[in-house]
C-alpha cells in the first residue's frame, strides 16, 4: 500500500472517530476557545524544540498517532508517538518554525474534536544548508481528558506545488 493511501485511510479513521463522538450542535464558544489553545500550544512546543511541553500536550494512551509531514509509517502508541518520535525529530534539526496559517474547520463532539487546516514549516538542518520551507495540510485530534483537550493524532501531509 503506498503512503498516500495509508493518509488517506488514517485520514478517514480520524474523521469518522471525530464525527462519531458527537454532533456540532454539542459545541460551546469554551470548547472551541480551549481547543485552539490545544492546537497551539502543540506549535508552541513544536516551534521550542521542548520535549517537555510536546509530553504535555498530548494524552498518555496507546492510541495516540503521529503521522508527519516526510514520515514513511505510522506512530502508535505514546512513546513511538511521542516520547520518542519528538526528541528525534529535534535532534535533526537546528531551529523548527512551524505555525498554523490557516483553520478551515474545528469539529467537536463529546469527548473527541478536531482541527484541520494548514500550517507553515521552516526548518533548518543541524548540518547546514538551505531551509527546508514547505506549507502542509494537517489534522490534529484531541480527547478531552478532565478540564483540558489533549491530543491523541496528529498528520502533517506536505502541499504539492
Amino acid at each position: 500500500m503506498n503512503r498516500r493511501a495509508v493518509l488517506t485511510i488514517a485520514a478517514s479513521c480520524v474523521m469518522g472517530l471525530t464525527l462519531f463522538a458527537g454532533s456540532a450542535s454539542t459545541q460551546q464558544p469554551s470548547d472551541i476557545e480551549a481547543i485552539k489553545a490545544a492546537h497551539q500550544a502543540f506549535y508552541t512546543a513544536l516551534s521550542a524544540k521542548d520535549a517537555k511541553a510536546m509530553e504535555a500536550v498530548w494524552a498518555n494512551k496507546p492510541y495516540v498517532t503521529n503521522i508527519g509531514p516526510t514520515a514513511e509509517t505510522i506512530a502508535v502508541g505514546y512513546a513511538n508517538a511521542v516520547t520518542e518520535y519528538w526528541p528525534a525529530t529535534f535532534d535533526l534539526f537546528s531551529q523548527i518554525d512551524v505555525s498554523p496559517l490557516s483553520i478551515a474547520h474545528i469539529q467537536v463532539g463529546e469527548k473527541l474534536a478536531s482541527v484541520v487546516g494548514t500550517e507553515s514549516v521552516v526548518l533548518l538542518r543541524k548540518g547546514g544548508g538551505e531551509p527546508l520551507e514547505f506549507e502542509a495540510l494537517v489534522t490534529n485530534v484531541f480527547e478531552e481528558d478532565g478540564d483540558r483537550w489533549l491530543m491523541i493524532s496528529h498528520q502533517a501531509q506536505t502541499v504539492k506545488k
